[in-house]
């Protein structure tokens, strides 16, 4: 039998990519705190500015902005121009752009594009009698135990849905917010936690649309670190 090719590579250590997925956020607010400092003019209107969001994201040139200098970390070493943004703090998540347009973005459209490779995968190494998915019910369940099971070695916790292309996923343990804690108090914690949602929002939206299918996926803490995503479609199963 034919070793499968994805099968002989080194797999990250879970540990690692915890890691990774917790500085998205951090890294997501410092880029746009960059791109919007060098930004020629700042328009007045908000409708203006929230329309011109996903432009700046997809048309900047990020390489002008940043420097290839090998410069040496220290822990007195700014990281941005964000105040008191130095190693091992967390004053960047007190970034007035933590909601903001321009960082949830980013954000989602990390997930979404992480989504549309990670379910072309995923069914690469469990198609083997050559059956592809079509059932809309199949494909949610598919999100709940292949796609969670890579990402977080877990799977969804239940899965709800009306039979009219609205469908409810539950993770009584979120793993990417369940060791946040702010030492400002629990509703601190809540409220820098909302922003990570968005990363796994856009990795079931690129799931899905992957298999053709477009979405609104949305997410809320309902008692942390317990998390609902809610997922519109307009299939009818």
């Amino acid at each position: 039998m034919t070793q499968d090719i994805l099968d002989s590579q080194t797999y990250v250590s879970s540990s690692s990519l915890y890691y990774l997925l917790q500085e998205l956020v951090p890294t997501s607010i410092r880029v746009s705190h960059k791109l919007l400092d060098s930004s020629p003019s700042t328009s007045t209107s908000t409708a203006a500015s929230t329309a011109s969001t996903t432009t700046k994201i997809t048309s900047t040139n990020t390489s002008s902005l940043f420097t290839d200098k090998d410069e040496p970390t220290t822990l007195d070493h700014q990281l941005s121009s964000i105040p008191k943004d130095l190693p091992g703090t967390v004053h960047v998540l007190d970034s007035s752009l933590l909601n903001n347009d321009e960082v949830t973005l980013r954000i989602e459209s990390y997930g979404y594009n992480l989504g549309i490779k990670l379910a072309e995968i995923l069914l690469y190494k469990s198609n083997n009698n050559g059956t592809k998915i079509v059932d809309i019910l199949d494909i949610m369940k598919f999100v709940c135990r292949d796609v969670w099971k890579c990402l977080y070695n877990k799977q969804m916790d239940n899965l709800r849905t009306n039979h009219r292309g609205t469908f409810v996923l539950v993770d009584s343990n979120y793993k990417l917010i369940s060791n946040l804690n702010s030492a400002k108090g629990i509703n601190d914690t809540l409220s820098k936690s909302k922003v990570y949602l968005w990363l796994p929002c856009g990795i079931i939206r690129g799931i899905l649309s992957n298999f053709g299918i477009e979405s609104n996926v949305t997410a809320e803490i309902t008692q942390f670190p317990a998390v609902t995503f809610n997922i519109h479609t307009s299939i009818n199963n």
